[in-house]
């Protein structure tokens, strides 16, 4: 159904399991990465990945991404003003929940930020931000508050605007490069309620 559109979250997955290889933070290219294609599942509920893995529970929290090599998660989350807008100076930030240690918060460091997971974004009509990932810069999601005032992310999938909970990467690191693969995007279309699952095929 879909080829390209998550790579959104697939790079920084991706860059997730690789970011913990020392070498590859002095000049190691990233592995190209094809999209072989998509399949999306609808039901009732959130389809847990993986009901062993923490959750992020982080004020502002957009969505943050899981993987198999470890427990560490990449959280994405908004900044706010006081009185509850985004902050238009850095709407969304991106660190790491090192729960494969105590949890705690760690700032991405400077390969993690330009080349994986740092965020760019732009402003949008309304209050909106567009925002890409460093990993794939392609893909635009778009950062808004809810009815309630609660910061979220959102992505289309096909006909649907689905917004994101958290992402889930199957991973191996056999080799010096963990290899994807698969991605799986969670979330609710914001039309229906309807939980999303979209699993994006990758060759690596």
């Amino acid at each position: 159904m879909v080829t390209r559109r998550s790579l959104f979250l697939t790079a920084g997955a991706l860059a997730y399991g690789m970011a913990s290889r020392p070498g590859l933070a002095q000049g190691q290219r990233l592995p190209p990465i094809v999209a072989r294609g998509s399949e999306v599942t609808v039901s009732r509920t959130l389809i847990v990945a993986r009901p062993d893995l923490p959750v992020a529970t982080d004020p502002g929290l957009l969505f943050y991404v899981q993987h198999s090599i470890n427990k560490s998660l990449i959280v994405y989350a908004a900044r706010l003003r006081p009185d509850g807008k985004l902050d238009p100076n850095q709407p969304v930030e991106a660190f790491w929940r090192r729960f494969d240690e105590q949890g705690q918060r760690r700032a991405l460091n400077f390969f993690e930020r330009i080349f994986a997971f740092g965020v760019s974004t732009r402003a949008l009509p309304d209050g909106r931000y567009g925002a890409r990932i460093a990993g794939y810069r392609a893909r635009e999601a778009i950062i808004d508050l809810d009815e309630r005032g609660k910061p979220r992310a959102l992505l289309p999938v096909g006909s649907r605007m689905v917004r994101v909970v958290y992402a889930y990467a199957s991973a191996d690191d056999a080799g010096f490069i963990p290899k994807i693969h698969y991605v799986d995007v969670h979330g609710f279309d914001i039309a229906t309620g309807e939980a999303i699952r979209e699993r994006i095929r990758l060759d690596m």
